[in-house]
């Protein structure tokens, strides 16, 4: 019965460790000074997965691929590239829900004013986290 329980207790305490260095890298952060070359971009409701440095290489130019292998883990992390068109006042915000893995919700606010301005926005997200 006692080997049982330390058997129990040592496989315990290693999923404990599984998670907790899965938790070291942020469930979602904003990718600056990397932005896709504009042939690249898909504009659109839909953001443009890239879950590998292959296929980010394809969509960024030399420079913004090299700042983004600088803050992006391609092991642990994906990339999502939101583009779309509309207000200059249009805002993107995110909420994660407190769960694990985490649950990342986008929403987009229209804005109010009538120009025509082109948004794009990048996350590195973790790859277990949900996301919609």
């Amino acid at each position: 019965m006692f080997r049982v329980f330390c058997l129990l207790s040592v496989a315990f305490a290693s999923t404990l460790l599984a998670d907790e260095s899965d938790s070291k890298v942020a469930a979602i952060q904003a990718v600056k000074d990397a932005a896709p070359k504009a042939e690249a971009l898909t504009f659109g409701k839909e953001p443009t997965v890239f879950k590998t440095e292959a296929e980010a290489a394809k969509a960024f130019g030399d420079d913004a691929l090299a700042s983004l292998k600088k803050q992006v883990d391609f092991k642990n992390q994906i990339v999502l590239v939101f583009a779309w068109k509309g207000s200059g006042q249009d805002k993107l915000d995110y909420t994660v829900a407190e769960s694990f893995p985490e649950q990342i919700t986008f929403k987009l606010t229209p804005g109010r004013t009538r120009d025509l301005r082109s948004h794009v926005l990048v996350f590195a997200l973790r790859s277990n986290v949900k996301w919609k």
